[in-house]
């Protein structure tokens, strides 16, 4: 069960690298700050898709914030994600247009083990629609009070 649901659309805004004008990721109606999403290691948070704006968009996490396509997809991450259609969990089927079109349910769960950062980015037009996912130890707000939390450590 994820600690937190976040709503991801689709919209038109300025996009990661290039500065250019474009389709861009919004979570909960909004563009992260400096393209920057911050996130507790050993947070889950679940990222839905669902919305028709998403159509198209498959989005995906990244070690490589490549300009690239190909480099960017040869960088998708599995540990610690899991992508999810209509409740199944299948990562080349939510990769893929025809399938993930099709869901009527579609989302991303992740769950990082460590402090680090990572890129989220469109599976079909890549990373200009992401930013940077930031994972921090003590994100304040990222995870609800008395909630098991940062860096493995048990709340009180």
């Amino acid at each position: 069960m994820a600690d937190l649901t976040i709503t991801v659309a689709v919209t038109t805004g300025t996009q990661y690298i290039t500065g250019s004008t474009s389709n861009i990721f919004t979570f909960d109606g909004s563009q992260p700050a400096s393209f920057t999403f911050p996130w507790v290691e050993d947070g889950t948070v679940r990222l839905e898709q669902s919305g028709s704006s998403n159509d198209g968009h498959p989005l995906i996490f990244s070690t490589s914030n490549s300009t690239v396509l190909a480099t960017m997809r040869t960088g998708i991450i599995s540990s610690g994600v899991t992508y999810y259609l209509d409740g199944s969990s299948n990562e080349s089927d939510y990769t893929n247009t025809t399938t993930f079109n099709a869901a009527t349910t579609r989302y991303i769960e992740i769950t990082p083990a460590a402090a680090t950062d990572f890129y989220f980015a469109c599976w079909v037009h890549g990373i200009g629609m992401g930013g940077i996912v930031d994972i921090t130890q003590t994100t304040w707000g990222a995870l609800g009070y008395g909630h098991p939390s940062w860096g493995g450590i048990t709340a009180s």
